[in-house]
């Protein structure tokens, strides 16, 4: 456990890793959020199990079918470009929903 936490120490030693781990963390947690309030949303304005399995369902199931696609994306184009493609993506994606659902209730 310690060589964990040492190595985890050097590598934030670097400016570069310490902005892509701030980055991503924040990213992280927006996701986890937009998945929670997607499915909050759904029950709440449905009631309905089923359909809320149904939203879990979808989704997960583009990064199934996907992720073939993103691997050889990423093994094929500039990392740093495809990150900033992806997040501001999701950003914009999140965006979205946050104004169809302010405007659907």
């Amino acid at each position: 456990m310690t060589s964990i936490v040492r190595a985890l120490g050097r590598s934030l030693r670097s400016r570069n890793y310490r902005l892509f781990f701030a980055g991503q963390s924040i990213s992280l947690i927006g996701t986890w959020l937009t998945r929670v309030a997607t499915s909050w949303l759904v029950y709440r304005l449905t009631d309905s199990p089923l359909l809320l399995g149904l939203a879990g369902f979808v989704g997960q199931a583009p990064v199934f079918f996907l992720a073939p696609l993103g691997g050889a994306a990423a093994d094929r184009t500039d990392r740093r470009r495809l990150l900033i493609f992806t997040q501001s993506a999701s950003a914009l994606l999140a965006g979205g929903l946050g104004a169809l659902t302010l405007l659907a209730t």
